[in-house]
């Protein structure tokens, strides 16, 4: 299995951060218009463990949708996994600073963790789908337009 994470601070207190990502959504498009084209929760209301969701995004010009279930939520942050099968998944976790501010790291996991034959698996999809320095860009990237979404008032 492959993870990647990576970690930011912001001056935005965790209080806005949660809130942002409670309508994750309405900002997965306009936060990341030139990689994420679609975010759609499979329920109303506001996210909870189970709910499903649906994005599209466009990694190094390959177009990618992802269906995935919450596995976890809290003021501390949310896990998420892919669905049906769970070969990628990830969260973000929130941690207050002494400043008033947010640090948020981002993890995501790309391969099975099935023994004997999920080393394989995930060498193969790493040539065939997503390196793993393709994916660490991609997170970068998502990183800091996150920190400009959440200091800019988003």
């Amino acid at each position: 299995m492959i993870e990647v994470a990576k970690t930011i601070s912001t001056t935005a207190p965790p209080a806005k951060v949660m809130e942002w990502f409670m309508h994750f959504d309405k900002h997965y498009v306009d936060a990341w218009p030139e990689a994420h084209k679609e975010y759609r929760y499979m329920a109303e209301g506001l996210p909870g463990v189970g709910t499903t969701f649906c994005f599209v995004q466009v990694v190094k010009g390959r177009r990618r949708a992802v269906k995935g279930v919450i596995t976890k939520i809290g003021p501390t942050g949310f896990e998420w996994k892919m669905k049906p099968l769970a070969l990628m998944g990830g969260g973000y976790r929130f941690r207050p600073l002494a400043d008033g501010g947010t640090e948020i790291t981002q993890t995501i996991r790309y391969g099975p963790t099935w023994p004997v034959v999920g080393g394989l698996v995930t060498w193969i999809m790493e040539r065939l789908a997503i390196p793993r320095s393709t994916l660490a860009e991609f997170v970068e990237e998502e990183m800091a337009r996150l920190k400009q979404e959440l200091e800019a008032g988003g």
